[in-house]
């Protein structure tokens, strides 16, 4: 059934805004939903048109305002005239990850204290569009599942399972013991990306923006390695080094 208002919700969510994220919202129905604004005219727009339909679907109020109002509401931000009023987005569950490792191999993404909302948004929008099984995050130190995130994934994720860990290190522990490979990125290791292969389950490691990967966390590791590149640059954003990653697993074939 359609998560439909609640008034519970009144002062204790968030307001959602783009038109990717509150169509992704309005179809996977992971929120409670309290009141959909919409720049006026908003027929006008295809996209805006169709998110109409999927909240009255919904039954959930909608209110038309002004672009000035979505603004003041939304200040800063690229709203594209909808702003969604809800329930803040939750994690998922660890049994959306992969319990087999038979056929293709899954891949899933470990993020070690990434606390930039805009890295982790872009983060899944490229772990969605390579079709990664998972994203795990540890508890603290982490940003949560912000609107901007959302934003800045392009709705991904809405859809995409985000697992939230309290203890990261035994999180891998137990996967290893489930036959997955650690690979940690490190700027410093002598060994490339270019030898990483696609031969068993993956679990990639990439570490804070400032610290990297921490130390109790690379000990869980069985090989770091590193994006080859101009060595007068230090490294790669970390959003741009899971893209460049993601892009060379993608690429291989899968081996047995």
């Amino acid at each position: 059934m359609p998560k439909k208002q609640d008034s519970k919700l009144k002062g204790r969510g968030e307001l959602l805004y783009g038109t990717q994220p509150v169509s992704g919202a309005l179809l996977q129905r992971k929120r409670l939903f309290e009141r959909l604004y919409l720049k006026r005219n908003a027929d006008s727009s295809t996209r805006l048109k169709e998110i109409r339909m999927l909240a009255e679907k919904s039954q959930i109020p909608v209110s038309e305002v002004s672009v000035t109002q979505l603004t003041e509401m939304c200040p800063d931000t690229v709203h594209q005239g909808v702003a969604l009023r809800c329930s803040f987005l939750p994690f998922s569950s660890i049994l959306d990850l992969p319990q087999s490792t038979e056929g293709r191999h899954p891949i899933i993404v470990v993020l070690d204290q990434i606390e930039d909302p805009h890295n982790l948004g872009a983060i899944l929008r490229t772990c969605g569009f390579y079709d990664v099984s998972a994203v795990v995050v540890p508890r603290d130190h982490s940003s949560s599942l912000t609107p901007v995130v959302s934003k800045a994934s392009a709705g991904v994720a809405e859809w995409f399972p985000v697992i939230s860990v309290t203890n990261l290190a035994r999180f891998l522990q137990e996967r290893k013991n489930k036959g997955f490979w650690v690979v940690g990125l490190d700027g410093e290791s002598p060994d490339s990306l270019a030898n990483l292969t696609c031969d068993r389950p993956l679990i990639i490691v990439m570490g804070n923006e400032g610290r990297g990967i921490r130390r109790l966390i690379r000990k869980h590791c069985d090989w770091l390695v590193r994006i080859p590149g101009n060595p007068l640059v230090s490294s790669l954003n970390v959003s741009n080094a899971a893209a460049v990653t993601l892009y060379h697993l993608h690429t291989l074939p899968q081996t047995s």
